[in-house]
């Protein structure tokens, strides 16, 4: 007793240590710790993206900011070409009016050598000349002497000059190179000549090669491939770069700007992983039906982004993937520790158990015991009642009627205290069993006649065999006495009208339906004995296997019928399990192991039973 004083004053005191970390703390600890190593996962990342969208949108505004100043510088640049271009053409026409063209023609070389020095300080010239009225070159500044058999009347600048007001008209075209004997794109500046009257006198044209606007374009933009230049009429006509004179399509976001007369803008097209995803800047250029555009792959944008991100991982990763270990180390430890805790409180906990068991059997022996002492005693006393009521009826001699029935009574309640005494000293001796190998079946179908008796004519009682129930190996009339048992208790919950079914089934059970119901996995052969009484509160089915323990009033119950049918049970090798819902009936399931053993001969009183049986598989009779 002093041995277990001090180990349950040890196991005091370590429970009392261990309740200090309880599993509520631990658990918010974990909790936080999760939280924390998410948070050093979600946080960086949230960081990473939206300081990577607000970068993206910060290059992208400069990238914006730099086409607009490119655009500005090159409105800057075409104004100066075109204002240089007027000039020019300004001065063929004076040099030229008040001569008629045949005193052009004789004076052509002198013309030519002007104007040849007029343009020579000039880059951005590449020809000038004049046409006169009806189509044909009268001088130029290039060369001499001029092909007048040449007719330029159905030029686009010559039409529409002749036939129209505007003095200027700016037209793109592919002309044959006086260096090269190839083909190269231009763009002209035409002005209309004319006499003091308003007589159409011809057109002075001057053009500008497009190597000196790529050679320009090239200067102002970082990178070329990424950037696209053009200089454009307000028809959509294309002037530079003019390979093909293309004008651009009427659904090009820039034509529907230019057709809108919008001044300046800035146009979105696409996405950073589209081929037509780009940065539009467009301006008009002075007053003149001119638009200058400068446009930028959206790509080149992210991927300058992507360049910029670059040091900002390099820096950022190592540090968030330290406090990603330093967060996993530490919640590793905390899983170690409270698995050792938890490890600790089950020892605990099954100690406690063991004890618990320990102290029922203690009380379970002292019970058996003391009902086996009274059962003795009361045996000894009923012994002398029945004999001295036996010697009475022989003295009376059945003379008395009403006295005869009172000794029959006499002997009817000390039978009855006989079989009391007998259930007690059964239950404090544990007796043994005698098993064999047994067809329920046949057990169930030998006791219609005695359940009919006993559960009454008010109670209907149904049995459903198996079609093949497999052998158990128990004793026999253990399992009568039990069963008779659950038909009584079943009686007497239905108040002795109802109905009672006994059913037998085969089953076999795995490994997740014996964790859920609480038994062993394996094959069982289940007697099911169901009734429709008032049926059990959770708080009643907890004790009913419990001795002693009844719901019936006092004198109409011993406590004692459900212990023994559960103890039978599990000395069997089997479980007990009852199913039970208030007002809606009982069912008790005994769970019965099912035989699997050699070839045995059983002998009965009336007949000889040969079972067959293998360990492998049980032959069902």
């Amino acid at each position: 007793m002093k041995i277990a004083e001090s180990s349950n004053a040890a196991a005091s005191s370590l429970a009392g240590s261990l309740d200090t970390a309880s599993p509520g703390v631990a658990s918010r600890g974990i909790r936080m710790l999760r939280f924390l190593l998410v948070g050093t996962i979600i946080v960086p990342l949230i960081l990473a993206v939206a300081g990577g969208y607000l970068s993206y949108r910060a290059d992208t505004e400069r990238a914006k900011v730099a086409l607009t100043e490119a655009v500005a510088v090159a409105e800057e640049n075409t104004i100066k070409v075109l204002d240089t271009h007027q000039l020019v053409a300004a001065r063929i026409d004076d040099l030229l009016g008040g001569l008629r063209d045949d005193d052009i023609h004789a004076q052509e070389q002198s013309l030519h050598e002007t104007m040849s020095r007029q343009i020579s300080g000039l880059p951005e010239v590449a020809a000038a000349w004049a046409i006169d009225a009806t189509g044909h070159e009268l001088v130029s500044a290039r060369v001499y002497p001029v092909n007048r058999a040449l007719d330029q009347s159905q030029r686009d600048d010559f039409r529409a000059l002749r036939h129209s007001s505007p003095r200027i008209f700016i037209w793109a075209l592919r002309a044959r190179s006086l260096e090269q004997e190839a083909y190269h794109p231009y763009f002209t500046v035409a002005r209309r000549r004319e006499s003091p009257n308003g007589e159409f006198l011809g057109i002075a044209v001057v053009a500008v090669s497009a190597d000196y606007f790529a050679s320009f374009y090239r200067s102002l933009l970082r990178n070329p491939g990424d950037y696209t230049a053009g200089v454009f009429r307000d028809d959509g006509a294309v002037l530079y770069p003019a390979q093909d004179a293309t004008p651009l399509k009427r659904d090009d976001p820039l034509a529907s700007a230019i057709s809108d007369k919008s001044l300046d803008g800035m146009i979105v097209t696409g996405s950073p992983f589209s081929p037509d995803g780009r940065f539009i800047a467009y301006k008009r250029v002075a007053d003149y039906p001119v638009y200058v555009a400068i446009s930028r792959t959206q790509a080149s944008v992210f991927q300058e982004w992507l360049g910029s991100m670059v040091g900002y991982f390099a820096i950022g990763t190592p540090a968030a993937l330290g406090l990603m270990l330093l967060s996993l180390v530490a919640l590793r430890r905390t899983f170690r520790e409270q698995t050792a805790l938890a490890q600790a409180r089950d020892a605990i906990a099954q100690h406690a158990e063991i004890e618990s068991q320990l102290h029922q059997a203690q009380k379970m022996e002292a019970l058996g015991q003391l009902s086996a002492g009274i059962a003795h005693d009361f045996n000894n006393l009923l012994t002398i009642i029945l004999g001295n009521v036996a010697m009475l009826r022989l003295r009376l001699n059945h003379r008395d009627p009403a006295v005869e029935e009172f000794i029959n009574s006499a002997m009817s309640g000390c039978e009855r205290a006989s079989q009391l005494t007998e259930r007690l000293l059964s239950f404090s001796r544990n007796e043994p069993l005698n098993p064999r190998p047994t067809d329920i079946n046949e057990v169930v179908g030998s006791m219609c006649d005695i359940l009919s008796r006993s559960l009454g004519s008010h109670v209907t009682c149904d049995i459903l065999p198996s079609a093949t129930s497999w052998l158990v190996f128990i004793d026999a009339n253990q399992l009568e006495n039990s069963l008779l048992n659950l038909a009584l208790n079943a009686r007497d919950a239905m108040s002795g009208q109802g109905r009672l079914t006994i059913e037998i089934i085969n089953r076999s059970v795995s490994r997740s339906d014996a964790s859920r119901v609480g038994i062993t996995a394996g094959d069982y052969v289940l007697v099911s004995v169901a009734d429709t009484g008032c049926g059990m509160s959770a708080e009643v089915r907890d004790k009913a296997f419990e001795p002693f323990f009844t719901t019936k009033e006092v004198g109409k119950g011993t406590g004692l019928g459900l212990s023994q049918v559960a103890g039978f049970v599990a000395r069997s090798g089997g479980h007990c399990i009852i199913e039970s819902v208030p007002d809606q009936g009982t069912t008790v399931v005994l769970y019965l192991p099912r035989y699997t053993g050699e070839t045995v001969i059983v002998e009965t009183d009336d007949k000889t039973l040969e079972e067959r049986t293998s360990a492998s598989d049980a032959v069902a009779r």
